[in-house]
């Protein structure tokens, strides 16, 4: 067994896409309509792990931080570089943990939580 997607809900799903695409390099795999005033996207990253995003209507969704994403990172400082160019909140870090482990975080457009990992 292994996941195959993660559903979360958006406020824009046009920005959603394009935040996603531009910065995180995931790809649309199929968007279509599901009923009045919703609308799914499937995005995946080059691996072919899946995110869900869902847009109903035109209600405004905040995460806060209550759902995040962990990406594994080949340097952190580049991946922080990265990020800050294309001006994505970081909310923490870089940091180093006593086993070597470089953790960062920061927020997408929803209020998604991202985490980038570097292992040693």
């Amino acid at each position: 067994m292994n996941i195959n997607f993660v559903t979360i809900p958006v406020s824009s799903l046009d920005e959603t896409i394009k935040f996603y695409h531009e910065i995180l390099n995931f790809e649309v795999v199929t968007r279509f309509g599901a009923g009045p005033q919703r609308e799914i996207v499937f995005m995946a990253d080059k691996k072919g792990s899946q995110l869900e995003f869902i847009q109903s209507g035109s209600e405004k969704v905040m995460h806060n931080g209550l759902i995040s994403i962990g990406f594994n990172v080949d340097d952190i400082n580049e991946t922080e570089d990265y990020l800050k160019k294309h001006n994505v909140n970081i909310t923490s870090g870089p940091v180093t943990l006593p086993s070597g482990v470089k953790l960062m975080h920061a927020n997408d457009l929803n209020g998604v939580g991202l985490g980038f990992v570097q292992r040693p």
